[in-house]
């Protein structure tokens, strides 16, 4: 991927008619062929009325008052180098294992590069997506994509009343006791967090611990901070572990379970033991 520094530009629609290609295509920095990436890729913003909504079409039709923003970068250009694999299809929703590096929403800088619009591209371009919960970008492993608009609204009031439970596979620094279970609590933003710690699996050559993790809050980084509090950070976390840093984070959304949004149902999703987090 060729490196470019990123550049935005903003233009304020004048006249009447106007493609929103047109206001893009003369800019200096940027190819003909570069726009039109950033169009495909998600990349270009169009606000009306203090509102800004991707568009993809450059013929888009443009009207005195409107705005257009394009954000552009290395990663805007580039092609997804990612593939997502399906674990499961109900229709209406389907599960996914994300791997690594895999956004599970787009940014300013693109959309292309998340897992809602891999699927529409390389998927099921005849299918509507909506990512109903995240999971970090460096986190791997299973996610709930809906594919209508009540079937989303149901599963973010599952996840709102806590109806939908995780479980985690994570690869720590350090041993731990075999069978060892931690309760790890502390405030994160302000809002109380815990989380269950189980160990599964040692290995004391590499001084690592395989555990599993059932957090009973949601805060943004929880499992990340509460391990790298309890001074066992999970491998390759950039942001709170320790150096060296080699590969992937090594933490993974590995089960899932909750009620069908439609037909209560119980599902209880768990990733094939090939597809696991396991120690080498």
């Amino acid at each position: 991927m060729s490196e470019i520094n990123p550049i935005e530009i903003h233009k304020q629609v004048i006249y009447k008619n106007q493609h929103a290609i047109d206001l893009l295509q003369d800019h200096e920095e940027l190819t003909a062929e570069q726009i039109l990436l950033c169009f495909e890729h998600g990349a270009v913003w169009l606000e009306t009325a203090g509102k800004p909504q991707r568009i993809y079409k450059p013929e888009t039709t443009l009207k005195p008052g409107h705005k257009i923003h394009c954000y552009c970068n290395s990663t805007s250009l580039a092609d997804c180098p990612f593939e997502a694999k399906l674990v499961a299809d109900y229709d209406d929703f389907s599960i996914w294992n994300k791997p690594s590096g895999m956004l599970s929403q787009g940014s300013k800088w693109g959309d292309h590069w998340a897992l809602y619009r891999w699927i529409k591209h390389h998927v099921w371009p005849e299918r509507e997506s909506f990512i109903t919960h995240r999971l970090d970008r460096f986190t791997s492993g299973l996610i709930i994509v809906a594919h209508n608009k009540t079937t989303n609204s149901q599963f973010h009031r599952l996840f709102e009343n806590r109806k939908v439970h995780k479980t985690y596979r994570a690869i720590v620094s350090g041993l731990l006791t075999q069978d060892q279970s931690l309760t790890l609590e502390s405030n994160i933003d302000n809002k109380n967090a815990k989380s269950q710690v189980s160990v599964i699996d040692l290995q004391t050559s590499s001084q690592q611990s395989l555990v599993e993790i059932k957090p009973e809050t949601g805060r943004k980084h929880q499992i990340r901070i509460h391990l790298a509090e309890a001074d066992h950070p999970v491998i390759n976390d950039r942001q709170y572990g320790k150096p060296p840093f080699t590969g992937d984070l090594q933490l993974q959304a590995s089960e899932l379970e909750f009620s069908h949004p439609t037909d209560n149902s119980n599902i209880h999703i768990k990733l094939k033991n090939s597809d696991l987090l396991s120690l080498k």
